[in-house]
């Protein structure tokens, strides 16, 4: 897809209500339009416990615009506010491998949503990606969370009848969350900077994540009341309002193990630094710096967590950039060692 198509910076929806002193910066139309053309990228709106993910094939027919993008099974939408804060993060994953992200963050009181607590019926969505679903009706789920609502969307009459029945309730006290995978409605996550929408059926409790767009709700985990994993390095104050992840240099499309691909490693450290958090980059950097000079591994006391979360992302991306050598199994035998 050529760049021209995507960027269309005169689009309405890059533009706050308070006028054209507020548009969006172009470091961000850039970023997100650049994401939205690239089928590699996922997305995903929600909380801890709840999140909507959209993805899309690379053969996939897609309608995209500057700002979103729609398929058969699913679609995103971004907007933008003048809080915004994009944020690039790094963390350890499983085994030797590590995961990366952006998120489009704002500060807590800017990124609020309802924070609706029982089932609600909202009427039509007049917001519906697609035009055929604007007269279906709306439904929050009253998850709770602050920065972020939950909801489904349907016109069938016994599903609305179901969901009607819930209506002022907390759906965690109702049948809803066992009912809902039978029904499948379309599924409806939005926040201050945008909404994902997944069409596609929701698989049986034992069944299997589909590969495309899906939904995640899990009880258990939104008890905790958080917005996002303890795991991923944001600060203090703000909420994550959209994720974006960027292809990965070590997992297909399938979140299975691949080869290095050094072009995807390189097209996200780029990104990181322009980004990230400055003290995880200089921790990173002075790890590579270390290693690469066969110093003794040592320890920096004052380091935050993020920064000895960005050591162990350091350590692993040099496995694969420049090999294991002695210097690099010593430091991560000290400050990343495999259970």
């Amino acid at each position: 897809m050529a760049r021209s198509t995507l960027s269309h910076r005169t689009s309405p929806i890059w533009r706050h209500s308070l006028g054209p002193e507020r548009a969006a910066p172009a470091s961000f139309i850039d970023l997100v339009s650049s994401q939205l053309g690239d089928p590699h990228t996922s997305w995903a709106v929600g909380t801890f416990g709840a999140i909507a993910e959209f993805h899309r094939d690379a053969g996939e027919p897609v309608a995209l615009s500057a700002h979103g993008a729609v398929t058969a099974r699913g679609g995103i939408r971004l907007q933008f506010e003048p809080a915004l804060r994009i944020i690039a993060w790094e963390r350890p994953g499983a085994g030797d491998g590590w995961m990366h992200g952006i998120a489009l963050c704002l500060p807590a009181i800017a990124g609020a949503m309802s924070g609706r607590t029982t089932v609600a019926e909202l009427g039509p969505d007049d917001g519906a990606l697609q035009e055929e679903d604007r007269e279906a009706v709306l439904f929050d789920l009253g998850i709770g969370a602050p920065h972020c609502d939950i909801c489904v969307r349907t016109a069938d009459t016994a599903i609305l009848r179901s969901l009607r029945a819930a209506v002022g309730q907390s759906v965690l006290a109702t049948a809803l969350l066992r009912e809902i995978p039978a029904m499948s409605p379309t599924r409806v996550f939005m926040s201050r900077l945008g909404r994902v929408e997944v069409r596609t059926p929701i698989p049986k409790p034992d069944g299997t994540t589909p590969d495309g767009p899906h939904t995640h709700v899990l009880p258990d985990l939104l008890r905790l009341r958080r917005t996002h994993s303890s795991n991923v390095p944001l600060p203090a104050g703000v909420v994550p309002s959209v994720e974006i992840f960027p292809a990965s240099a070590i997992h297909d499309e399938h979140g299975k193990r691949a080869p290095f691909a050094a072009s995807r490693h390189e097209a996200f450290q780029s990104l990181l630094a322009v980004h990230g958090d400055p003290a995880c980059s200089k921790t990173k950097s002075d790890t590579f710096v270390a290693v690469r000079a066969a110093e003794p591994p040592r320890d920096v006391p004052s380091y935050s967590r993020a920064q000895r979360l960005a050591r162990r992302v350091a350590l692993r991306q040099l496995v694969q950039t420049d090999g294991l050598s002695p210097a690099l199994t010593a430091w991560r035998a000290k400050f990343d060692r495999q259970s």
